[in-house]
């Protein structure tokens, strides 16, 4: 139980609250926040100690007597007010301050003993296994930064903020600005004081702390300005563990970041305003990144132990460009509330991917976005819980569960749409005067609409707003054929609701006809499609087309359905069709024909085969490898699976020795390895290969130690890895990695009693999130691999328990990897009951918790997908 006390006698432990909107909003109204000073004391980040102490001092002016910060602590200490004992109620999630001075200068000071963190939540504590390192950092969106200190945790209330860090000498200290200085208080005990320079006005969300034995890579300076005619030097520091420091691509993480400056510098009109760019590379990192102004942070595995592939290094690239773009879109400039939610990430996701393909070497990067984060949108935007880009948030809990499919990659596309409809040189001046109009303030959508409006010949934005941000499904575009003409004709439904909706599309329509056993775009036509239909004469002289493509060079966000004999053609050619971002767009219909049960999955399987081989483009290879590997784990009953497994894993191993391109044998290396998982009982010969890649040597490839743990996952699984062979790497290789590696392959060996071991672990241990992860990553792989039962009936009964003990995020790691989604049509009676299992948990627990309830419900509705596809193919 919390300890709860006070000077002033008075507080008492409240029941758990959320913060509401309708609460943040009359909070907004009734407060001023200047400025906030934090205090942290870190010193004993070494020990055992369970607890840090946390000060905030917060300056501001209010017209209410009654003010609530919100606060998440172990307990409060003090409360006072203009130095003064406060009286004050303290409950799980937040402080009440009474008796408050109206209209008045106040200065409010919370001090507060907080939790360190192992769930990747507010401050969070890993200890290196391989040198014994201490290593801390912060993570807050969209409501954490209470588990720090007490603060105004909205995005919408802005402070200058200045803190003060307590922490062991030899550390690294960082946060959003430079420190001003740095003072040993005890030489003795090694403790440091380190004061940073006050930031400019920040949301709570990204203020940032980092502090451990960080390796430093000094980036030099970015010199530069934008058309705002200022000049900055901007100074660029790169950061990791110590340990990963040997694998850190420095040089080309530092190429990226000044193309990443000179690309927004050249577009947004607003110099950058956060002093230093600081990128730090974080560990058992629940994100990718966190746009903290100057102290952006990074999940580790950015950094490979292996070689990084072209693809990985792009996959970087992107984050790093999405990150930069929230230096302007969402720390500039923040979202009022979190339903604006889409006025940062939609903009960080559409301009990472805008800015790689016009100033970095992954020119084709809009390619990517179609095979991958475009069908992350696809797929989230057909599941009943699905919601406009501009959703309704009414408190935090369920902006936690909107940092998705629909409002990053969705929101993306549809921005990708916006530009094509008003034009880039549009579009960037809008950006530049909503910069300027708004700079250091929150805002909300009409504001950036109003801009766009007032710097473009578009009088319709309202319409178009309206259309594409309040509606939810994706559009679906066909073409039916007549004598010279087809019909291009556009589908949207709402999944939510049934409701048939129409948008405005500003598309290319590619007309494609076979020549030399190459798919060959003969002509093309720019359109604007309001309507449910529009008639697209053919080009003069041409006809008797073997595909026509409604969403040529992919301008808008539309799900592209192609006719039976479309498909074949596709099936047969689509790795022939120059362009790579077309291609991937045909590569899409396909995929979601697959989803649709129009396309048999050993179909589409073969054609990854057959075609990835000539994929010039990695990162499409890459997306276009996963997908296969997903049909064959879900989109198949068991016989089937082991079959197709089996025969992807062999053309993987063959296509290592017959690929030129390390980075290209490397992805087919790691996709017969999670194939052999799946097939369940290789031959010698696979065996053997696995054995190679475990031992860190093969004559196929260059193998590192993160493909050899692969491997040794993978022999685990099937039984052929004993847990003392599994201790031996373990004494050889003492990184982070290996621990999570050789806990996932422990977890995936078929032994009964080892299997309910590790489950239960999860169940009663208090571990890392990553470590959870590794777990349940481990049991399913010896589930798929021996075809064993899992834990369903567990599961559903445990499920709702876990989540109330667990915070949000690892609540979420539980569903995600615990659900048993693996479900097989040829065994009737194990997929009825499986069926009823989670059928009839949404019933039972109506009231659940809304987070996890649309967790479930997600999770259903894709096993009822499962099931219908490999229902469809069952006799064929």
């Amino acid at each position: 139980m919390a300890r709860w006390d006070s000077p002033a006698g008075f507080a008492r432990l409240g029941a758990m609250q959320t913060l509401t909107k309708k609460d943040a909003q009359a909070r907004d109204a009734s407060v001023t926040l200047n400025e906030i000073d934090v205090f942290l004391d870190l010193s004993n980040a070494k020990t055992d100690a369970d607890t840090f102490q946390s000060k905030s001092v917060m300056r501001l002016r209010t017209d209410r007597s009654e003010v609530f910060v919100d606060l998440i602590a172990d307990a409060v200490e003090k409360v006072e007010v203009n130095g003064e004992p406060a009286r004050f109620e303290a409950s799980e999630t937040r402080v009440t301050i009474f008796d408050l001075p109206t209209n008045a200068d106040i200065e409010l000071s919370v001090e507060a003993a907080c939790k360190y963190s192992t769930t990747g939540e507010g401050l969070h504590r890993y200890t290196d296994p391989e040198d014994g390192e201490t290593y801390l950092y912060t993570q807050y969106e969209p409501t954490d930064a209470r588990r720090v200190y007490a603060c105004f945790d909205q995005p919408g209330m802005k402070a200058r903020w200045q803190f003060q860090i307590t922490a062991p000498a030899d550390w690294t200290v960082l946060s959003n600005q430079s420190h001003s200085s740095r003072i040993l208080i005890n030489r003795d005990e090694g403790v440091a004081r380190w004061t940073f320079e006050r930031t400019m006005p920040l949301s709570s969300y990204i203020t940032a702390v980092v502090a451990g034995p960080y390796a430093h890579v000094d980036g030099g300076v970015w010199s530069g300005g934008a058309s705002d005619g200022k000049q900055v030097d901007v100074p660029l520091g790169i950061y990791c563990r110590r340990a990963l420091q040997p694998y850190l691509d420095a040089e080309d993480i530092l190429k990226v970041t000044r193309a990443g400056l000179d690309f927004y510098h050249s577009h947004y009109g607003f110099t950058y305003p956060w002093g230093k760019y600081d990128q730090i590379f974080v560990p058992e990192y629940n994100l990718g990144a966190m746009e903290n102004p100057g102290c952006v942070t990074f999940n580790e595995k950015m950094i490979s132990r292996d070689t990084p592939t072209k693809a990985a290094r792009q996959s970087r690239a992107n984050v790093i460009f999405h990150e930069m773009c929230h230096m302007w879109f969402g720390d500039l400039v923040t979202p009022k509330w979190w339903d604006d939610l889409w006025l940062k990430e939609s903009f960080a996701d559409n301009q990472g991917s805008f800015g790689l393909a016009e100033n970095t070497e992954f020119t084709d990067e809009w390619a990517t976005f179609a095979s991958g984060r475009k069908e992350w949108a696809y797929k989230q935007d057909q599941l009943p819980t699905s919601h406009p880009i501009a959703a309704e948030i009414e408190d935090v809990e369920a902006a936690k569960n909107n940092f998705d499919g629909i409002t990053y990659a969705k929101g993306a596309a549809v921005l990708k749409q916006l530009v094509a409809y008003v034009g880039a040189d549009s579009f960037f001046a809008g950006a530049r005067r909503y910069f300027q109009d708004h700079a250091f303030g929150a805002t909300k959508m009409a504001d950036f609409l109003r801009a766009l409006e007032e710097s473009s010949d578009r009088d319709d934005l309202d319409a178009w707003q309206k259309a594409w941000l309040h509606t939810v499904g994706p559009s679906k575009l066909h073409a039916k054929r007549h004598g010279d003409h087809a019909d291009i004709i556009q589908e949207s439904i709402d999944p939510t609701t049934g409701e048939t909706q129409l948008r405005p599309h500003r598309i290319n329509i590619g007309f494609y006809k076979t020549q030399d056993d190459k798919l060959v775009r003969v002509a093309k036509q720019e359109i604007t499609l309001s309507g449910q239909r529009r008639k697209v004469d053919y080009p003069k002289g041409e006809d008797d087309f073997d595909l026509i493509l409604p969403n040529e060079d992919d301008l808008t966000y539309a799900i592209v359905v192609l006719d039976e004999d479309e498909l074949k053609v596709a099936l047969k050619l689509v790795g022939t069709i120059a362009e790579a971002t077309s291609r991937a767009v045909v590569w899409s219909a396909l995929w979601a024909a697959v989803r649709d049960a129009r396309v048999n999955p050993r179909d589409y399987v073969k054609a990854v085969t057959t075609h990835v081989v000539g994929e010039g483009d990695d990162a499409v290879a890459s997306d276009l490898i996963a997908n296969a590997l997903h049909a064959i784990t879900y989109f198949m009953p068991t016989n089937v699976r082991r079959t197709a497994a089996a025969t992807f894993a062999n053309l993987a191993i063959d296509a290592i020795g017959k690929s030129t391109s390390k980075d290209r044998k490397r992805q087919w290396a790691q996709a017969a390895v999670r194939g052999l998982i799946l097939a369940g009982s290789p031959n010698d010969d696979q065996v053997a290969y696995l054995q190679d890649l475990a031992a860190e040597h093969s004559h196929l490839l260059e193998v590192g130690p993160s493909l050899a743990w692969q491997a040794r996952v993978a022999l685990s699984a099937i039984g052929k890895l004993e847990d003392s062979k599994i201790e031996e790497y373990l004494q050889v290789d003492r990184s982070g990695e290996a621990e999570v590696f050789a806990l996932r392959a422990r977890a995936a060996r078929p032994d009964r009693l080892s299997r309910h071991r590790y489950w239960d672990s999860v169940l009663e241990t208090e571990m890392a999130n990553d470590k959870m992860t590794a777990i349940l990553n481990g049991l399913s792989d010896g589930a798929l691999a021996n075809d064993v039962l899992g834990f369903a009936g567990d599961f559903f009964d445990l499920v709702l328990p876990f989540w109330n003990d667990h915070t949000i995020g690892m609540g979420t790691r539980f569903v995600r990897g615990a659900y048993p989604g693996v479900i097989d049509a040829t065994r009737g009676p194990d997929a009825e009951a499986l069926r009823f299992m989670a059928s009839h948990w949404l019933s039972q627990y109506d009231e659940a918790p809304d987070a996890l309830r649309r967790l479930m419900l997600e999770e259903q509705d894709e096993l009822e997908r499962r099931l219908r596809i490999q229902t469809k193919w069952l006799t064929v």
